[in-house]
């Protein structure tokens, strides 16, 4: 191992922690078996990628253009998929070995929709014919849904596939411009199979949207099929691994077998049916790809932000620079030890880990409602959609300002590519649009906090999960409770306090002043006027739930993590209160009633000492993830610290330095004909 004063700056954070980081990725990834059984899939991969000389320049880095970016992805993806078959394990089925969801390869959407999307849909018959081709990767599919103008709005798309009695199957067609298929991952050049979102017509009848297994490319040379086109859309901010692709169709038939059938048929005269028994409303099943996905979003995005803050903090252990402000030494420190560099630091870590023991709780409530719809019932459906409206809008938004933070605490060399940073910063600034743009994902979250205030208004039962919520909530909306808080400021009961009587108190402002306004418009117009504090406190909500999941975490974790656990907790939810981001949620405790301007000026006070605990810990907390340095790709970030050897090979190594270039731009001068020397 190089020694050198910037590995020797890191291995001395590392014996400062107040933990062993062991433990608590244990914690991180569950169980002790799933931590072994991943790091070696992770060496078996990187080992046939060649990626263990973490000296050598990352082939993502070799000045590669859109079909090099895409031939990578590729190359990536079959090792990943090969690993996974082989060893019989499935730890990238939500993740890549880089951490980023698996849409960012040709083949990630073969399990994380198609595969789930026939397994919830489809007839059994269907699942035996498809779900083994899937799983030994004979085929490969992709989940195509959004269009060209439609997203988010469902009900809006307008690919049809119409019933032809003569042929015994469906018309799948593109009508207009704007229904051509556009965003779905894997779909340009990879895939061979899609589901496909379609309205369903038969005899004439529109019936609304559908699924439809459609095979779109020959399985003998990959070729388009008649009546698709088929194509990349280019490059992105990032996911360039894959192809982001369109399709149009052009009176493509396929059987009538193809529709999904585990709750409609079209009989063979055209006639529509629902299975007998199933009284389930077909809107509550397109959900349910909807939601699995999004668990795997809020579980990504925490990974995500950590992999940033992983890198910005060992780059901040063995970056020197300046002297502080006063000091007349000249001697040079690490940055880390700048307030305004371990703040911003430790504040991001906290986040990360709020977002992923946040993740861990949904998970379990969305277990036991696949358990529940397993056996069609649906009672947890408005709950787990709820929730999961507002931890994808939440820790999403959260991780991408996180990771440019981080970005920006690296300074200049933070800016460039092999950093890897630029390109973190890109992956999951995708995050806020996936699966709902997080603006609509809060107007969800906001219609289902006010239904179950009609229904509180109403005398009527609420649902289970916001009976506490709710608990005296016409104080809030008659503005009789003053909602301060007294007690210990550092207490967990009495933070979870601050921000519950927040939530309420927001929820109630907005409620109101949607009432009011429907008063004198129309409900459409009053939700409009009154969206920016529907998003409020569709916000102060979910804060709510997070911070009561992370305390929840402390609280059942091992003994000897409970103290920087604790610290961690206590941090973000006090740098949440004195550092609120985004302009809409800028309703500061104080102005909600909640807090007097002396318990501000405590709460900042406290956040100090809490830093100085936290310190020693920051490479510790940072380690516990376990990225290996192929995963981070950054020169900055590799675990031993030896950031300016690291960068300056790389650099050499790039193929823009090898004199090429220099020729062909140059030859002949500054201006071709003239020499050099000359005027112009």
């Amino acid at each position: 191992m190089v020694s050198n004063r910037q590995t020797a700056l890191m291995g001395l954070a590392r014996q400062t922690a107040t933990f062993d980081s062991s433990k608590l990725t244990v914690t991180i990834y569950d169980d002790e078996e799933t931590v072994q059984s991943r790091r070696a899939a992770f060496h078996r991969i990187e080992s046939s990628l060649g990626l263990l000389d973490n000296m050598k320049l990352p082939h993502v880095y070799a000045d590669l253009d859109r079909e090099g970016l895409y031939l990578e992805g590729v190359r990536r993806a079959r090792a990943i998929t090969e690993d996974m078959l082989v060893h019989g394990h499935k730890h990238f089925e939500s993740m890549t070995e880089r951490y980023h969801m698996t849409n960012a390869t040709p083949f990630g959407l073969n399990f994380l929709m198609f595969r789930k999307t026939i397994e919830l849909q489809g007839a059994a018959m269907q699942k035996e014919e498809w779900l083994p081709l899937i799983d030994q990767m004979k085929i490969n599919g992709a989940y195509v849904q959004t269009e060209l103008s439609h997203g988010t709005f469902v009900r809006g798309i307008e690919t049809t596939a119409t019933f032809d009695r003569d042929s015994d199957g469906f018309i799948l067609n593109s009508p207009t411009l704007t229904s051509i298929k556009y965003w779905p991952g894997g779909l340009g050049l990879s895939c061979s199979h899609a589901v496909i979102v379609a309205r369903l017509i038969t005899n004439g009848k529109d019936h609304g949207m559908h699924w439809f297994v459609v095979q779109i490319r020959s399985l003998e040379d990959h070729s388009v099929l008649d009546g698709v086109e088929l194509g990349d859309i280019g490059i992105k901010m990032g996911y360039n691994g894959t192809c982001n692709g369109y399709a149009r169709f052009n009176q493509l038939r396929i059987p009538r077998k193809n529709l999904l059938a585990a709750h409609v048929q079209v009989l063979a005269d055209g006639t529509y049916i629902k299975n007998a028994g199933d009284d389930v409303p077909l809107s509550k099943r397109l959900y349910a790809t909807m939601l699995d996905v999004r668990c795997a979003i809020i579980e990504s995005a925490a990974f995500a932000l950590a992999q940033a803050v992983t890198v910005a903090s060992r780059y901040s252990i063995v970056r020197e620079q300046g002297s502080p402000m006063f000091d007349e030494s000249n001697a040079e420190f690490p940055i880390v030890a700048y307030k305004s560099q371990h703040y911003r630091l430790l504040t991001v870590i906290s986040q990360a880990y709020a977002i992923l023991f946040a993740s861990k709780e949904f998970s379990q409530t969305y277990r036991l409602f696949v358990k529940q719809r397993a056996d069609s019932n649906f009672s947890l459906l408005s709950t787990v959609h709820a929730l999961s409206t507002g931890l994808k809008a939440w820790s999403t938004g959260i991780a991408a300002a996180g990771a440019e933070e981080a970005r920006k605490m690296c300074g200049g060399h933070g800016y460039v590519a092999m950093s890897g940073l630029p390109e973190m910063v890109a992956t999951v600034s995708a995050m806020p649009t996936f699966e709902g743009e997080n603006y609509v994902m809060w107007q969800q979250l906001g219609r289902y906090l006010f239904k179950q205030v009609d229904l509180y208004t109403a005398g009527k039962e609420v649902d289970a999960n916001m009976q506490e919520f709710l608990c005296g909530f016409n104080e809030y909306l008659n503005e009789l409770s003053t909602h301060s808080v007294t007690g210990d400021l550092s207490e967990p009961s009495t933070l979870l306090s601050i921000y519950l009587y927040r939530a309420r108190a927001l929820l109630a402002t907005a409620y109101r002043e949607f009432t009011e306004e429907a008063e004198v418009s129309s409900k459409a117009e009053a939700w409009n006027s009154s969206l920016m504090a529907i998003t409020a406190a569709g916000h102060a909500y979910t804060v709510y739930i997070v911070l009561r999941s992370f305390q929840s975490r402390v609280a059942t974790a091992e003994a000897n993590l409970q103290p920087v656990l604790s610290r961690l907790c206590n941090l973000f939810a006090l740098t949440t209160i004195v550092s609120p981001t985004p302009s809409f949620y800028s309703v500061t405790f104080f102005e909600a009633g909640i807090l007097s301007p002396g318990q501000l000026s405590s709460i900042r006070k406290s956040i100090n000492p809490i830093l100085e605990q936290l310190l020693p810990d920051i490479i510790a907390l940072t380690d516990a993830w376990d990225f290996t340095d192929a995963s981070l790709c950054s020169a900055l970030g590799c675990s031993d610290g030896n950031a300016y050897e690291r960068l300056m090979s790389w650099t050499r190594q790039l193929p823009v330095n090898n004199g090429n270039i220099v020729r062909n731009a140059w030859e002949g001068g500054l201006f071709p004909g003239r020499p050099y020397g000359a005027r112009l």
